[in-house]
């Protein structure tokens, strides 16, 4: 039975017309069936929905139009028929075949919807951007296999970025963060390892509960302040004097002598003291030293000076004080005692012989 477009069913069926059982029959196959048997639904706000549809040539030149003609599809547009996919990896078409896969070809693609809480679609500034919002679910985060990023949890800011295991994506168990400003975190869960691998088999650096392991030389181009024990299982060299001091002649020059002695050390005065907190100092700790300040003018090589921030700038720097070097000025000391001695024995020995003598 052939279906019959509208003027022809409005004329069958006019007033004063007898429509014959075939009008009637036309006119059922003329009507679409939106309960699925003609593959035309409704959604919920009463959209048509699809199952399929086919498109062939067309010469109706209304903008928006598609067609599928000289095997491939076309919509008009300003005038002309542009290619929706192009077969030939040319121009012309929003995605086009390359390679046997679809590629999108205008450019950089955006990603994301205008939020209930002001936010903007996204600019696609980049090659791939996603317009993320402040991250309370899976809803506003990307995943790329198991890696998902997005915004700062609760403890951050909006705009923080992280990067975590899909299984780990909270506010303490994440991979990496950085905040707006450029710092940077490391984290793992508690009782996770923090390591640093070569080669994928060699573990460089290892990081549990507050307890760390270097496998191989680690050296410092500065300074390193430990607010605890220093353990070190094997040897330690350092450059300046005193223990784990490298003493081979072969990594020294201009070799001289030591003369400081006894007439230094008799300048120096020891003291008791506590620590007052600054500088990183345990307060109220008790200890035995010297003050550097006062004997900075007696031994200027054995103070070092280190700019921190707040009241020991580079303007006043805070003294150190290196204690290696007054071993040696002990050395000297005795030496010089000793030679006092001898000549004492000496000068008392020929009193003594002179007045057998006599």
């Amino acid at each position: 039975m052939p279906q019959r477009n509208r003027p022809f069913l409005k004329q069958e069926f006019q007033d004063g017309e007898r429509p014959s059982g075939q009008d009637f029959a036309d006119l059922i196959d003329s009507f679409l069936n939106l309960e699925g048997e003609d593959g035309l639904n409704r959604d919920e706000n009463g959209n048509l929905i699809w199952s399929g549809f086919t498109l062939g040539p067309s010469s109706l030149e209304i903008p928006g139009t598609l067609r599928f003609q000289d095997n491939q599809i076309t919509y008009f547009i300003e005038g002309s028929w542009e290619p929706l996919v192009s077969s030939g990896g040319g121009d012309g078409g929003a995605f086009q075949i390359v390679n046997d896969a679809a590629v999108y070809a205008p450019g950089n693609v955006g990603i994301g919807n205008r939020f209930a809480d002001g936010d903007e679609l996204p600019n696609a500034d980049y090659l791939l951007e996603v317009a993320n919002r402040a991250n309370f679910g899976e809803s506003a985060r990307v995943r790329f296999g198991s890696l998902v990023c997005g915004n700062g949890p609760t403890f951050s800011g909006r705009n923080d970025a992280f990067w975590a295991h899909q299984d780990h994506f909270n506010g303490t168990n994440y991979a990496f963060y950085q905040d707006t400003d450029g710092n940077v975190r490391i984290n793992t869960p508690t009782g996770g390892n923090v390591s640093v691998f070569q080669n994928s088999e060699v573990e460089l650096f290892s990081l549990n509960d507050g307890e760390g392991s270097i496998n191989g030389n680690f050296e410092i181009n500065g300074d390193l302040e430990v607010n605890g024990n220093l353990e070190i299982t094997g040897i330690a060299i350092k450059p300046d004097g005193g223990t784990w001091q490298a003493s081979d002649s072969r990594v020294k020059a201009d070799i001289r002598d030591f003369e400081a002695g006894l007439e230094q050390l008799l300048q120096i005065n020891p003291v008791r003291f506590r620590f007052n907190g600054k500088a990183g100092t345990p307060k109220d700790e008790e200890g035995i030293s010297v003050i550097a300040q006062d004997i900075e003018p007696i031994f200027p090589e054995m103070v070092r000076h280190i700019a921190k921030a707040g009241e020991f700038d580079a303007d006043a720097p805070l003294k150190l004080y290196n204690d290696s070097a007054l071993t040696y000025v002990l050395v000297n000391a005795v030496k010089e005692l000793t030679a006092r001695v001898q000549q004492l024995e000496a000068d008392l020995a020929a009193e003594r012989q002179g007045r057998l003598t006599s």
